[in-house]
């Protein structure tokens, strides 16, 4: 029985591949050298997976923000007609009301009749690998949710949860929070950069507004929505979902990946 992985290049797609990698794995991409094609651009590639496994009966979802929800809708469509018998979703960590991108699949999947999981991680540490210039060429971070705190968490302590989410009989049919073991502001990140890096990293604190002229480019909801996102976590949204009892916390500190990653900002 087959699990298929959307997102298998993308930094929590490798980690939960690298995980799965005793067990048979559909690996998907729009480039060469994976089981199947796969993009959720192009509608037609969508069946692509289960042409090359007709045994899948897991999927993990990682949409990227720029997809239309109709799309994802017509694959889990698909997949339910494919007999799969879960499905977990890779979300945000934050319930923001009247989500445009998120909430049109999350209640699709309620309809679907498949068994289903979400994923709510707090804020990857590998976000900070993503754009090393800043901190490398500028010694700086800049972010602009004040001084409020968020608990970073490891792509890999996220992968570990969505692999016992896909493996588990009976199915999780449930949330999952997910955090670091520890809550920590912009300026306290900065500060644990600079301990380990030995030299001074500044956190830069700006608007919204200002972060917003920082995705020029983005799709209009996607800055949106990412707006809220920065207005929730500024105002303690973040803090709040860190108080929660039922959150499953990693086991990766920031200072773990920030040594396990030092050439990226030297």
């Amino acid at each position: 029985m087959s699990i298929l992985v959307t997102g298998s290049t993308g930094k929590t797609g490798r980690c939960i591949v690298n995980l799965l990698q005793n067990r048979p794995v559909v690996t998907v991409s729009r480039h060469p050298g994976y089981l199947a094609r796969f993009d959720w651009e192009d509608r037609a590639t969508y069946i692509l997976p289960f042409e090359a496994a007709p045994d899948i009966v897991s999927v993990h979802l990682i949409v990227p923000a720029h997809i239309p929800p109709q799309y994802v809708c017509e694959f889990i469509d698909l997949a339910v007609s494919k007999r799969v018998k879960r499905v977990v979703l890779m979300s945000g960590s934050l319930d923001i009301s009247g989500d445009s991108i998120q909430g049109p699949i999350r209640a699709h999947l309620q309809t679907s009749g498949v068994p289903f999981c979400i994923l709510r991680p707090s804020r990857f540490f590998d976000n900070f690998s993503e754009m090393p210039e800043s901190i490398r060429d500028e010694n700086k971070i800049i972010s602009a949710t004040g001084t409020a705190s968020m608990g970073f968490v490891s792509c890999e302590d996220v992968a570990r949860v969505a692999v016992d989410c896909l493996l588990a009989d009976p199915p999780h049919c449930t949330e999952h929070i997910i955090v670091g073991p520890e809550l920590l502001s912009f300026t306290e990140v900065a500060g644990c950069f600079s301990r380990v890096l030995q030299r001074h990293i500044a956190h830069e604190s700006i608007s919204v507004e200002e972060q917003k002229e920082r995705w020029f480019g983005l799709p209009d909801e996607f800055i949106t929505l990412m707006g809220s996102v920065e207005e929730m976590t500024a105002a303690g949204g973040e803090e709040a979902v860190y108080s929660t009892e039922r959150k499953i916390v990693g086991k990766k500190t920031l200072a773990d990946f920030v040594r396990e990653n030092l050439q990226l900002w030297k």
